[in-house]
């Protein structure tokens, strides 16, 4: 975890002190050391904010080779790089520091662009190629490493985070458009909510130079064909045991990878199968510290399982009990650390879970994401499953489909049954948990826009090559990694970055994902279980009541069912933050809240969506003193 900035000018006019606001926003990021390179023709400027993981009394960034005219600083781990250092060494290209960053410079020197190739990890950079008076920077495959540029004034800015382009003087308004796309599906792969302000999508990277800018991709989620699947529809035995071994390989060799580091190393730890299987694999490489949150309300607090987990382990254990205050004090702190909308208290427990694992004086931990996303684990992808496998599912659910057509459903799902032939699950919840209860509450200048977008039809259009020919199950799964995935799911990095603390994930390996990717349709669901998979390929290493335990999402108690947060809730909605919160008007969000708080607070709970993005959107409005900008395309 660290923080980077670059900018890159037209001109020659970029002193060395430019990036300088941007460094002190992006100082928690990195509290243990900075530096700042100007190129000697002043046309382009790098900063790095260092967290010291590997290679501490080393490897201060930028990194670069005098006679090469090149510097890079980066963010995020390149794994295996000692294997590659070595390689890197034989081929004439000799590394001078030991740590892991400088493999992205050597491996540029030598293959350029096709670097990205080989770098493996969770990771942003960006590097200034002297000879070729250019901007090169690099996304990871699955968007774990945020990175943000824009363009003004013939300047050209990226940066970890949004508040260090804010501070190099970007002005912060809203994308009206980027917010509607995020209540229809998800912010489109290269959007923010900030006007102006764009993201380089996952497993992609970025030339910037006097020509302008320009994105490429260089990786994507492949998953086979129908037609690929058909001849291991159902699989031999002994395919099936090939498979789980080679599952089992591939989470031991993501894990083992992301255990190396030259500080403590602490791993989250939930009740549930992914987080249990990734600290007992972590468990049998190195020592590990365990951590998780606790709530007050025995149904969502999955401490005690962790607790037996860790005991199985040998780990030492840390549990974080967190109160209904904890929340109401910290809900604004952990919207601007994200930057961006919540929809439920699961980002303050995370903003705080981080907080506790730094004052415990960790740098570095493992977590457990990825796991749904990889053995179709969410309730939402077993619809999806079914439709695949039964024609007689998918029958009764076009009939669901024609009945919706008919009460008017939305282009954006019109254009989403044209093309796929069925809605995905995730999708379809989205629509009736989120957009349809909205529009009571939106301003109408709002709602205009909402009904002029469609957030489906271009990532529909930009997935064809991946889309076509694959099963429900596998277009859902793709389209998900594509829009919420790096959009919500690993806007978790922030929140640990707010405490200086990096979150690796081994379940989102590149290496792992082609594995799995193969399993045939019937293994994701086997003898009654989800992630079937995975709990066969690992069983040996997870507790009875974790391995036969069902599908457990981490949710936070809602706000909305604790009288006092509600009455928070009230109180920022009652001032000058909705007041200037250009999407929801303040009448209508008034009458919500004091239909809630007549309600008894055992049937609240389906409204804490809604009073999550009306706190998110009024908190960002006056934290960032954001305006409304035009409706970008």
């Amino acid at each position: 975890m660290c923080g980077i900035i670059g900018i890159f000018a037209r001109d020659a006019g970029l002193p060395m002190d430019a990036a300088d606001a941007a460094m002190a926003v992006l100082r928690p990021r990195g509290p243990d050391g900075e530096g700042i390179w100007r190129s000697p023709d002043g046309r382009a400027v790098l900063g790095h904010t260092r967290l010291a993981v590997v290679d501490p009394a080393g490897s201060a960034q930028p990194l670069g080779d005098g006679p090469s005219r090149t510097r890079l600083v980066a963010n995020g781990e390149f794994y295996d790089y000692r294997r590659i250092r070595t390689e890197l060494a034989r081929t004439g290209h000799p590394c001078r520091t030991r740590g892991d960053s400088e493999i992205a410079l050597r491996l540029y020197l030598r293959d350029g662009h096709r670097a990205l190739r080989t770098l493996r990890g969770e990771f942003a950079f960006a590097l200034w190629d002297g000879h070729r008076k250019e901007l090169f920077a690099a996304r990871d495959r699955f968007g774990v490493k945020p990175l943000y540029y824009a363009q003004r004034d013939g300047r050209f800015y990226l940066a970890s985070e949004i508040k260090a382009l804010l501070a190099c003087g970007l002005p912060a308004r809203w994308d009206p458009a980027a917010y509607a796309a995020h209540l229809q599906m998800a912010l489109p792969p290269d959007r923010t909510l900030f006007d102006g302000i764009r993201q380089l999508p996952a497993g992609c990277y970025l030339l910037a130079n006097d020509g302008g800018a320009t994105v490429h991709r260089y990786w994507d989620l492949d998953y086979p064909t129908a037609e690929e699947l058909a001849g291991t529809e159902h699989g031999s035995p002994a395919a099936l045991t090939r498979h789980l071994t080679q599952v089992r390989s591939g989470l031991d060799e993501a894990v083992r990878l992301r255990t190396i580091a030259d500080v403590p190393l602490a791993c989250h730890l939930s009740g549930g199968v992914d987080s249990s299987a990734m600290a007992a694999t972590a468990a049998g490489h190195r020592e590990v510290t365990t951590f998780t949150v606790s709530f007050a309300d025995a149904t969502l607090d999955e401490s005690p399982v962790a607790a037996r987990t860790a005991a199985r382990l040998g780990v030492p254990h840390h549990r974080i009990d967190l109160t209904p205050a904890d929340f109401a004090e910290n809900l604004t702190a952990t919207i601007r650390a994200g930057e961006m909308v919540q929809e439920n208290a699961h980002g303050v427990a995370r903003y705080l879970h981080s907080a506790a694992i730094a004052a415990k004086g960790f740098k570095t931990a493992l977590a457990g994401e990825g796991g749904d996303e990889l053995f179709a684990g969410y309730p939402q992808f077993q619809q999806d499953l079914a439709l695949s496998r039964s024609p007689a599912a998918m029958d009764r659910a076009r009939a669901g489909y024609r009945k919706l057509a008919e009460f008017g459903a939305p282009p954006q799902l019109r254009s989403v049954l044209d093309r796929l032939g069925f809605l995905p699950g995730w999708l379809t919840q989205r629509h009736f948990a989120v957009l349809a209860p909205s529009r009571p509450l939106l301003r109408p200048e709002f709602a205009e826009v909402l009904a002029g977008t469609d957030a489906c039809t271009p990532l529909l259009d930009q997935s064809r090559h991946q889309l076509d020919g694959r099963s429900p199950l596998h277009q859902s799964m793709y389209l998900f990694a594509k829009s919420w995935l790096p959009n919500y799911i690993l806007a978790a990095e922030r929140l640990d970055a707010a405490h200086g603390v990096e979150v690796r994930l081994p379940f989102f390996d590149h290496h792992l994902f082609a594995t799995a990717r193969t399993a045939p349709l019937p293994w994701y669901t086997r003898e009654g279980t989800t992630k079937y998979v995975l709990r066969a390929a690992v069983h040996d290493r997870l507790p009875e009541e974790v391995r036969a335990g069902g599908k457990r999402g981490f949710f936070a108690p809602p706000i909305v069912c604790d009288d006092g947060l509600l009455a928070k809730a009230r109180e920022m909605c009652a001032g000058p933050a909705l007041r200037d919160n250009p999407f929801y008007h303040p009448a209508a969000v008034a009458r919500l809240l004091d239909e809630l708080r007549a309600r008894p607070a055992g049937q609240r709970a389906g409204s804490e969506r809604l009073v999550q993005l009306v706190m998110a959107t009024s908190v960002l409005t006056a934290e960032f003193g954001m305006t409304t900008g035009g409706v970008t395309g």
